[in-house]
């Protein structure tokens, strides 16, 4: 415990008070603790390397450029379009079509913030008019903003699954149900916020127009709608293995922005070299939070706090429930303050066997600490979501955080139902195999 606590101490201490990057704060602690206790340095050298020769990774990039080409081609009016079809005549439709936009954008883009920006460029003009508060406005899309990272593919799935050793497609589908789930519970509290404000839509329902709408609208998004289904159906089908379905996405992005750029040029931005930029920044970002963090994990490992803490959770919590409820919170506070793959990377080893111990199944744990973890991203008072809102509307911290406790009262209320009932996360993956 003693190497726990001293690791803890140097992590959080540089990267909380001394604002170090994460990935060095890590990589500090984990030296410190070898070089403090005289432990193998061979072996860190060993387990930097190891721990990111996994073929499973090269699926990091592959998704990345993907979801980079999807983001500069220009779909997100499309998406928009394509679910403001199916809901557009539901009152505080503006709303509820930008939750379910954010869903469908995020899954093919995989950023949070990349989704924020793409939807809130068309939803923020027409809220105005509509006479959302632009507080509430910053509060709905920071909330909706992490629902793509929910709705599979996403790179923390993947590195989720490189950390605990279950399948990438079983991290992905333990977090579809549950981010359905919470979209439609913040259309509800949309909903109820603005229906005393919004008329009723008068305008008679003719079924043939409405199905005429759903079929002009899918044929403009059908491009970037058959990308997660190329992906899926490949990997549940047998195909491809989920590394090969990065590879897959990113060249069928690639070609869907070539055709783009030259049949509606004004509707993309950058280049190629702009994207490739941005995913050897980010996998290079992501690669050595992992290389630091191996460093950590097999310091922590040294140490058998992984068998201390087995021993004694068993010994005093009885129930599998309660440690479930203590993991919800750990993430939770996880998600405020440490980088979600950094967290992920140092804890889930240590939860892993705690949780075969009490008969927990892994994917129902992976679907727990993935809910968390974006949970905390819209959380005080380190919510990244919210900051990054709060500057698009150019609105006070304090006014968003009013409008953000129903949508975290979703999510904490998801996450009550995930700890109780296992099948919210594992009846997908289970049906799929």
């Amino acid at each position: 415990m003693e190497v726990l606590m001293v690791f803890l101490a140097i992590f959080l201490g540089t990267s909380l008070l001394f604002r170090m990057p994460v990935g060095f704060s890590i990589g500090l602690g984990g030296v410190t603790v070898f070089l403090l206790y005289n432990y193998s340095l061979t072996s860190m050298a060993q387990s930097a390397f190891y721990g990111t020769n996994n073929f499973s990774l090269l699926a990091i990039p592959f998704f990345l450029f993907a979801g980079a080409v999807m983001e500069y081609s220009g779909i997100s009016r499309g998406i928009f379009g394509f679910v403001d079809s199916f809901v557009g005549r539901v009152r505080a439709n503006v709303g509820t079509v930008a939750i379910f936009a954010c869903a469908a954008f995020g899954a093919l883009t995989g950023s949070t913030q990349a989704t924020i920006a793409a939807i809130s460029k068309i939803v923020f003009p027409e809220m105005d008019k509509r006479g959302y508060e632009p507080a509430y406005q910053a509060a709905l899309m920071a909330a909706a903003g992490f629902l793509g990272v929910l709705i599979p593919p996403s790179m923390t799935g993947i590195i989720y699954a490189t950390a605990s050793n279950i399948s990438i497609a079983d991290a992905w589908m333990a977090t579809l149900l549950p981010g359905i789930i919470i979209a439609i519970l913040y259309a509800i509290v949309n909903f109820v916020h603005r229906r005393k404000v919004e008329p009723k839509n008068t305008e008679p329902f003719v079924l043939s127009q409405y199905v005429k709408n759903i079929g002009v609208s899918t044929k403009n998004a059908i491009w970037a709608l058959l990308m997660p289904i190329i992906i899926f159906g490949g990997i549940y089908g047998g195909i491809f293995t989920a590394t090969e379905a990065g590879a897959i996405s990113a060249l069928y992005g690639l070609g869907y922005y070539v055709i783009r750029k030259r049949t509606m040029p004004d509707s993309v931005s950058g280049n190629v070299k702009d994207m490739m930029k941005f995913t050897i920044s980010l996998t290079g970002i992501i690669l050595f939070i992992m290389t630091t963090a191996n460093i950590a994990c097999k310091a922590i490992a040294f140490s058998g706090i992984s068998t201390e803490l087995v021993t004694w959770m068993t010994a005093n919590i009885k129930s599998p429930v309660v440690f479930l409820l203590i993991v919800n919170l750990l993430f939770f506070i996880c998600g405020m303050f440490i980088d979600s793959n950094a967290a992920i990377l140092l804890f889930v080893p240590l939860l892993t066997p705690i949780a075969d111990a009490y008969g927990i199944n892994q994917v129902q744990l992976a679907g727990i600490i993935l809910v968390n973890l974006c949970v905390g991203a819209i959380s005080p008072p380190f919510c990244i979501n919210v900051f990054v809102t709060t500057k698009l509307k150019n609105v006070q911290f304090t006014e968003v955080v009013h409008y953000i406790w129903p949508f975290m009262g979703c999510c904490i209320a998801v996450l009550l139902l995930m700890s109780f009932v296992p099948g919210l996360s594992t009846w997908l993956p289970g049906l799929l195999r």
